[in-house]
Parts: structure tokens; C-alpha cells; sequence
């Protein structure tokens, strides 16, 4: 026992000897003292005057392994007395960062860098080191602040961010987020190369590939506090296409440049499609009454000096294919069909400039009721080497009796960028209401290719608008909110990604970026699959989740691990604690026989579907703290046709716990529908691994009296016993003529009518 202990006292006396205790020495690494204080700054090679005598023998200059181990290259190595000391990295402690003008900036390791040269080639990296995800699990936050003033830079690779509700909303956003926040002012600056956000070709944690072709991600935000009640914002969104080999700035950043591959060749080709933007109805499409176009060529290119040129004066016409030829003289294209301009630059009957030094084409076209316009050529493909028209112009509403003629002026071009700019103003109990109002202005930014230009292309844009006005007021017991909206039918808010190449495929789904995503079931995953993020999510069950364990209320016992496509309430025992979908109660103003907190479509999250424009308003009072009384009006019509919605409606609430008998719920909601407007939606599955399965809007509700009645009561005035009763009874009046009824086969009156009885009694077991 005692030689043990002094077997341990032996080797910790040797280890605390004042030889083991001496600081080691550090050399240089640890700075040189100048002046009194430690500087880092790098220096060259000096004279040393031990290796200037004339001799053969080869001169190793004592360094590292001389200054800390005292160790020379031939001298003999015997650690007997002085025991051998491994070798310590010298990085252990990070690597050394200097400015540009050569003062230390610090001593780390280097976790994340993305940096752009131009012009350069392969100018665009994004460098990760494998302690990114190692130590850092894929994020990194660095903050401080200074009295009032909060600052933060997030950089990870799935960060949940929101600007605004009509311009920027991901769960997972890869790139760049710094945060301003101080009392009356709020900032946000997002960037990322949404292109290829990660490293390109190697490892994480290897020395990044650079590209020279890649699509950039700028957006800010800025709010400020006005007084007590006021907040004032504005939002800037930019996503465009970018290439390292031009000069900086050249094409002008917002409205992007086109990459190595679209600008690789001339455009021969352009192909014009006409169609019907409201082919459901079969008539009133697209008219066309006449054409033009107009070439800018550069007749000399050291002088700049153009030259233009119109179809008309050269005798060229495009070749047209399909429509039909109405009387009053155009061409039309109803319901499925279609008109093709094909304008082809090779032809033997062009005589017009050579396409190599064409820079801009336009085209004028007479067009009338309600037309659609999209535009494709031999540089807009897709990998199957197929023309893909991507849309120009529409007409407003849906006129059938050309009356809206006019002139549609247009330029062609490749898409180089995608812009939001919008505004927002906020108050909170202002005058007793609170207010959030916001309008954003979207350009989609494109560019006519020609490799003879470096740079500088001729651009064009399409504007789409949105706006919204949200405004409430409570004074118990009264209550009011209205709530106006435009979403134009073009409001983009996506761009094409491009790859390494600088290609671009036009017609695949997933090679896009989103500024706002479809995410109905508001998880960390979006519901449609794109590049370089997660999904498409499996699991999409809007408002199905509302114990948050993440597993579909309506079947419990499913899981990855062990599927079950049985819903609960099909199974024995499972049945009790859920019931059928049917039997829920909710609001539905679109009137599509589905709740709308439950519904799940292919859309963008927007406030409001895009091509809606409306209105909805209601005031209510409270009759007792447990009985409210609603009454309200929404109308809605589509932009581009005549579709209209519009519902009056009432509700009534009442909802009350009574001690020692249980919870009474009675809901009642009497609405007056005339409603054409088709709401498909994805119907939602109670399992995992699902198809998604499309819902057509069967417009139940064209003119029609609905009422919905749900009767609620839980009883638990016994001990250990719960008894529990519902009852749905819901009723469709149709007011249309039986002429009509009969074409549609519908029936006058429908009714749906269900009851729920269960009971669960428990018992104590010793």
C-alpha cells in the first residue's frame, strides 16, 4: 500500500522539478517587442553574419527546432538527462491574419470566407473549413453591443429568415445575415451565392474551386421607429446572374449580366408564342392584327456607329403557324389554340443585318381580347436542346369583343435578374387601430445576347406590382377589420440558377431560387423540392399538428421506421381520440369545401393568391365575454378574366366552461357565396411517403346559401368519467335555374350531417 503511494508522490515529485516548470520558449511566435510593445508584423530575411565566411559546407540557419529544442542539424542526440519533448504544431493556436497593408489583424483559424474578384477568372468562392460543420454544426454567430446599439452576423447554412410578407420569407436560407437593431432603427443585410452556396469541386474544408459563372443574392431591409406608434420600412431584393470575366459594374449589377453560356453565341431564332390567357372558357383569345419588328445592329464596332432596320423595310416576315382567321381580319387563337411567329435570322429571305452584330430586336404587335404572350430562340433552351417560351405580356381582364386593341411593344432578351423594391408602414393602437400596409414593385430584368459585345448588353424589363392594407380595431365590446389586396398575376419572386458553365436550364422546376417559399405547414423543410436546400417535405399537413410532436394528428402511429397508412380513426381503440377530417369546423371565404387553415397548394406563401384583387371586411360585437357575433363581406375578382367571388356572411360563437359540468360549444356560420373563381388545392394524407395529390376546384359554391352548424359538449361533472359529444350539420342551398343545375349536375339542396357519441371512464388499479 505504501510503496504504491510513493511510487505516485515519485512520479509527480519529477514531474513539478523545476526543469518541467520553465516556460518554454515561443521564439518570435508569440510577437517581437518593439519600442515596448509586441508587434506581429511580417519581416524578411536579415544578414546574419555567422554564415558569411567563405566555406563548402552547406549552411542550415538554426530556426524553429534551434529556438525552441535547442536542437542543431549534425549535432548527437542523447536524451538521457534531458528527456525528448514531442513536436507541437504551430498552428495549434490558429494561423496569422494581416491587412492589406501589412498590420496584424489577428491569429485564428479562417471557419468561412466567400470573396468575388472581377474581372478574373473563376473569380466567385465560397470557402468552408470542416470545423464549419464539425464545431460549429453549420452556423455561426457573431455579436456585440454598445449601450442602445446591437450588431449581429449570422452565417449558416439553414437560417430562418423573414423580411416582409410580400418579398422575402425562407426557412432555410444558405448565405449571409447581418443584424442592426438599436431603439428607434432596425437593419438587415442578406447575401449569398445562391448559385452554389457551398464549395464548389472539393472537400469542406479544402481550398475552394473557384467559378466564373454564378447567380448572387443581395436583399436588405430597413425599418425606423416614427414617434410612439409609427414604423416606417423599406425592402430591397436582388437576385441576378453574374460573371467574373467582365469588368466590374460594367452591365450594371441590379440588372445582372449574362453568363459564359448565354452569351456564347448569336441569336438566329425567335419564336413568339401567342395563346389564350383564359383557355377554360374557349373563346375571346388571342387576336392578332398585325406585326413588326426592329433590328439594332452595330455597323461598326470600333466606332459604335448602329444602324436600324424594320421588317417592313427589309420584307421580312415571320413564318406563322397555327390560329384561325376571323372575320374583321386578325388571327385568333381560342381555348387550346395557339399562334407561332417564328422569325428565323438564317433564312435565305433575310436580308437584314448579320446576327452577329445584331444588339436589340423589338416587336410590335397589334393584339386585342385576352391574349398571352411568351417569347423563346436557339439560346433559350432547355437540356433536351427544346425551344421554352418564357411569358412576355398579358392583357388585363378578359375582354371577348376586341375592344382593348393596342399596340404591344416588347424587346427580346435572356433573363439576368430578378428585383423587389417596396415599402411598408406600420402603427400600433394608432387612433385606437393597428395597421400594417406594404407595396413592392417587382422587375424581371433580361438582356439580348451577342458575343461581340463585352458587357454592356441592351436590357428590358416586365414590372408586376402588389400591394396590401390590413387594419383592426377592438373596443370591447365591439370589434372591426378590413383588409384590401392587389397581387398581379407576374409577381415573381424566383430566378434561374445557373450552373459552373454558365448554363441555364429553362425548364426545369427545381434549378430555381425562391424569395418566398410554399412552406403551408410553416415546418424547416419547403414543401417543393429546389437546389441546394432541403426537400420537397413528405410530410405536408397544414394545421394537423396542433400537439407540435411533428406526426399528423390523425395518425399517431406513424413513423419513418414503421409506415402506417391507416388513418386512427379506421383504427380499433385509435378511433377514440380522433375523429374524421369532415367533422372539424372552420372558415372557408374561398368557398373550395375545405377549411382554409388546413389547405396546402403549390403556391408561394404570399397574404393573398397571385392575380387575386380584393377585399374583406367584417365587425362584430361581444354579447357575453363567451358569445361573439360577426358579420362580414369579401369580394375578390381575378386581374387577368371576369372570375368574381363574393360572400356575405354571419358567425356565431359560443364557447363556456361550466364548473362541475363540462365545455359547451356551439359555432355557427351562415354565408351567401357567388363564387367562379377555382381554389385547387393538394389534398392532405395522414401518412408519410404520400403522393401529392391535386383537388379540382368543383365550384360548388357559383350561387349558393351555406350554412354550417357544430354542437360541442364534454362532459365531466363525474369523477373519472368523460363523455364526449359532437354534432356537424352542414347545408347547401343552390339558387341557380334548373337549366343551369341540370348542365352542371348539380342538385338543388345538399346536406351533410354527422354525430359523434363517445365515452371513457377510468379506472384506479392498485
Amino acid at each position: 500500500m505504501y510503496g504504491k503511494y510513493g511510487l505516485v508522490f515519485l512520479l509527480l515529485s519529477s514531474l513539478m522539478s523545476p526543469d518541467w516548470l520553465q516556460a518554454q520558449d515561443y521564439g518570435s511566435r508569440l510577437g517581437v517587442q518593439r519600442g515596448g510593445r509586441v508587434s506581429y508584423e511580417p519581416r524578411g530575411p536579415g544578414v546574419l553574419f555567422d554564415a558569411l565566411d567563405p566555406t563548402l559546407k552547406r549552411w542550415y540557419v538554426p530556426q524553429e527546432l534551434y529556438n525552441e529544442y535547442r536542437w542543431r542539424p549534425w549535432q548527437y542526440n542523447n536524451y538521457a538527462r534531458e528527456n525528448y519533448q514531442r513536436y507541437v504544431n504551430t498552428a495549434i493556436e490558429g494561423n496569422y491574419f494581416y491587412d492589406l497593408y501589412g498590420n496584424f489583424v489577428t491569429q485564428g483559424w479562417l471557419i468561412y470566407d466567400m470573396r468575388r474578384q472581377q474581372p478574373a477568372e473563376f473569380g466567385s468562392t465560397v470557402f468552408k473549413d470542416s470545423r464549419y460543420g464539425s464545431w460549429f454544426n453549420n452556423v455561426l454567430i457573431a455579436s456585440d453591443s454598445k449601450g442602445q446599439n446591437h450588431y449581429a452576423v449570422t452565417i449558416g447554412n439553414s437560417i430562418r429568415t423573414t423580411l416582409t410578407p410580400l418579398t422575402f420569407s425562407k426557412p432555410a436560407f444558405n448565405g449571409i445575415q447581418a443584424d442592426f437593431a438599436s431603439d428607434k432603427y432596425q437593419a438587415t443585410v442578406l447575401m449569398s451565392r445562391i448559385s452554389a452556396p457551398n464549395q464548389v469541386g472539393v472537400a469542406v474544408g479544402a481550398v475552394p474551386t473557384g467559378v466564373s459563372n454564378t447567380t448572387d443574392f443581395l436583399g436588405g431591409h430597413f425599418t425606423a421607429q416614427v414617434g410612439d406608434f409609427v414604423t416606417l420600412g423599406t425592402t430591397y431584393i436582388n437576385a441576378h446572374q453574374s460573371n467574373t470575366l467582365l469588368e466590374s459594374f460594367l452591365g450594371g449589377r441590379a440588372q445582372g449580366d449574362l453568363t459564359v453560356d448565354q452569351n456564347s453565341s448569336a441569336v438566329t431564332r425567335i419564336e413568339i408564342l401567342l395563346e389564350d390567357d383564359s383557355p377554360a372558357d374557349g373563346r375571346g383569345g388571342a387576336a392578332l392584327f398585325s406585326q413588326n419588328i426592329i433590328i439594332t445592329a452595330i455597323r461598326d464596332f470600333n466606332t459604335g456607329e448602329r444602324e436600324t432596320v424594320t421588317g417592313k423595310e427589309i420584307n421580312f416576315a415571320p413564318l406563322v403557324q397555327g390560329g384561325f382567321q376571323r372575320q374583321g381580319g386578325f388571327l385568333a387563337a381560342d381555348g387550346d389554340e395557339t399562334i407561332r411567329l417564328i422569325y428565323d435570322f438564317s433564312d435565305r429571305a433575310y436580308l437584314g443585318p448579320d446576327p452577329s452584330t445584331i444588339v436589340e430586336v423589338t416587336f410590335e404587335l397589334v393584339l386585342a381580347n385576352d391574349y398571352k404572350v411568351s417569347m423563346a430562340s436557339n439560346r433559350q433552351l432547355s437540356r433536351a436542346g427544346e425551344f421554352h417560351p418564357l411569358l412576355i405580356a398579358r392583357a388585363d381582364g378578359n375582354v371577348r369583343d376586341t375592344s382593348n386593341q393596342r399596340l404591344v411593344r416588347f424587346d427580346y432578351g435572356l433573363p439576368t435578374a430578378n428585383q423587389i423594391f417596396g415599402f411598408h408602414l406600420a402603427t400600433t393602437s394608432f387612433l385606437g387601430f393597428d395597421t400594417y400596409a406594404e407595396y413592392a414593385v417587382n422587375h424581371q430584368f433580361r438582356k439580348y445576347p451577342n458575343p461581340n459585345v463585352e458587357g454592356d448588353h441592351e436590357s428590358a424589363a416586365r414590372r408586376a406590382d402588389a400591394w396590401m392594407l390590413n387594419a383592426a380595431k377592438n373596443a370591447y365590446p365591439w370589434f372591426v377589420y378590413g383588409e384590401a389586396f392587389s397581387m398581379g398575376k407576374d409577381y415573381a419572386t424566383n430566378i434561374f440558377l445557373s450552373d459552373q458553365r454558365g448554363v441555364i436550364d429553362y425548364a426545369t422546376q427545381n434549378r430555381f431560387f425562391e424569395f418566398v417559399e410554399d412552406n403551408d405547414d410553416q415546418d424547416r423543410t419547403p414543401d417543393w423540392g429546389r437546389a441546394f436546400q432541403a426537400g420537397p417535405d413528405i410530410e405536408v399537413f397544414p394545421g394537423w399538428d396542433e400537439n407540435n410532436d411533428f406526426i399528423n394528428d390523425f395518425n399517431q402511429n406513424d413513423n419513418r421506421t414503421r409506415e402506417n397508412q391507416l388513418p386512427d380513426y379506421e383504427e380499433p381503440f385509435l378511433r377514440y381520440h380522433s375523429d374524421r377530417p369532415e367533422f372539424l369546423f372552420g372558415i372557408d371565404l374561398n368557398n373550395n369545401g375545405w377549411i382554409d387553415r388546413f389547405e396546402n397548394d403549390t403556391e408561394p406563401d404570399f397574404p393573398y393568391k397571385r392575380d387575386h384583387r380584393g377585399y374583406n371586411a367584417y365587425g362584430g360585437v361581444h354579447l357575453t365575454p363567451e358569445t361573439r357575433l360577426t358579420a362580414g363581406r369579401t369580394r375578390q375578382w381575378l386581374i387577368s378574366s371576369a372570375r368574381r367571388s363574393e360572400t356575405s356572411y354571419a358567425l356565431f360563437t359560443f364557447d363556456k366552461d361550466i364548473a362541475d359540468l363540462g365545455r359547451i360549444r356551439v359555432f355557427e356560420h351562415l354565408k351567401r357565396a357567388r363564387d367562379n373563381i377555382a381554389d385547387d388545392r393538394i389534398a392532405p394524407l395522414p401518412f408519410f411517403r404520400g403522393p401529392q395529390l391535386p383537388v379540382q376546384d368543383v365550384l360548388s359554391a357559383r350561387a349558393t346559401w351555406i350554412n354550417t352548424v357544430w354542437l360541442g359538449f364534454n362532459y365531466t361533472g363525474t369523477a373519472n368519467l368523460t363523455v364526449e359529444n359532437k354534432l356537424k350539420y352542414e347545408f347547401f342551398h343552390q339558387l341557380l335555374d334548373d337549366e343551369v343545375l341540370a348542365e352542371l349536375g348539380a342538385r338543388r339542396d345538399s346536406r351533410f350531417f354527422g354525430l359523434i357519441n363517445k365515452a371513457e371512464y377510468s379506472l384506479d388499479v392498485a
